[in-house]
């Protein structure tokens, strides 16, 4: 199964972001964090997907605004 993103987190400001795969491939280049700037970033493991960490949490409307509960 192909995923559609891909996910990364930066090991000097610690923070986790997201690219589509397919430019990931298609960029074949330097990956730096859109951060900080740090080349020093790591792919996280399929499991980790967004969806799955979604579903483990569960969130609500407070006016207007979507919270975790």
């Amino acid at each position: 199964m192909l995923s559609i993103y891909t996910s990364y987190s930066c090991y000097k400001c610690k923070k986790e972001f997201v690219l589509l795969s397919e430019d990931i491939v298609s960029m074949a280049g330097y990956l730096s964090c859109p951060y900080c700037g740090s080349g020093n970033v790591k792919k996280q493991n399929i499991a980790d997907s967004l969806k799955e960490c979604m579903q483990e949490r569960s969130y609500k409307r407070k006016n207007g605004a979507i919270v975790q509960k």
